[in-house]
């Protein structure tokens, strides 16, 4: 026997597949349901100026800020590296913290979480770091803006008032050489650097002073390291 398709028969069948769709929802939200975030934790080391880790291990990066380095098999370690890492394990070392987010990535290609981290009155660690000259200004294109122009500013204070770092950094014979700052990466590498070549003739901006490119907001990059170092003895 045929079955004839009324307009009725037709509403009943595509109520009671609405019905079991709705009833199929919860669980199949739940099953790609995202875990909550942590926004807070607590400081259990700091690796050095820039580098800290929370107690449940999470290894967090200061944005917008870079330290002088310490000691690796490469490389020896850089003038005031000790002292920034001092500086921030006095700032935050067993201290609660609050992560906010910075820019428009979570981590970065060292799978490390990149975080305005915020002590409990407020201020912000890599203010601090900043402001005191126990770091520098990274900037970067994925940090966001207000960020970078806040952090900016008060380098530039720091450096004119040669705070921590700036005052032996400034008057050593490499910061009256002259400088090739690259638009594209916002990094700056001493003119005689091979790597200036590299850089196309439009992107290239000219710095008559190491302070002049640390004033308009570049960072060193890492090859043709200029920067003095320690011995660790």
């Amino acid at each position: 026997m045929s079955t004839t398709f009324t307009p009725l028969r037709a509403l009943k069948i595509f109520a009671t597949a609405l019905v079991m769709l709705c009833c199929l929802q919860p669980r199949a939200a739940a099953s790609v349901q995202k875990p909550a975030s942590l926004p807070t934790g607590q400081v259990a080391r700091c690796f050095d100026g820039d580098t800290l880790q929370l107690t449940d291990r999470r290894v967090i990066r200061l944005a917008g800020i870079d330290s002088p380095e310490l000691t690796t098999a490469a490389k020896k370690t850089h003038y005031y590296a000790r002292q920034a890492r001092q500086k921030l394990t006095r700032l935050a070392l067993n201290k609660k913290v609050r992560l906010l987010p910075a820019g428009t990535k979570d981590k970065d290609h060292y799978g490390r979480i990149i975080a305005d981290v915020l002590l409990e009155d407020g201020q912000s660690l890599s203010d601090i770091m900043v402001s005191s000259g126990a770091a520098f200004f990274y900037p970067h294109q994925n940090l966001d803006n207000k960020l970078q122009q806040r952090l900016k500013a008060l380098q530039q204070q720091a450096v004119r008032e040669r705070r921590g770092l700036w005052a032996h950094l400034l008057s050593q014979p490499q910061a009256q050489k002259n400088y090739i700052g690259n638009q594209e990466s916002l990094r700056f590498f001493p003119a005689d650097c091979p790597e200036v070549q590299r850089i196309k003739p439009r992107n290239r901006v000219h710095f008559g002073t190491l302070m002049d490119a640390f004033l308009t907001g570049y960072a060193p990059a890492r090859i043709c390291d200029f920067w003095p170092t320690v011995s660790e003895k």
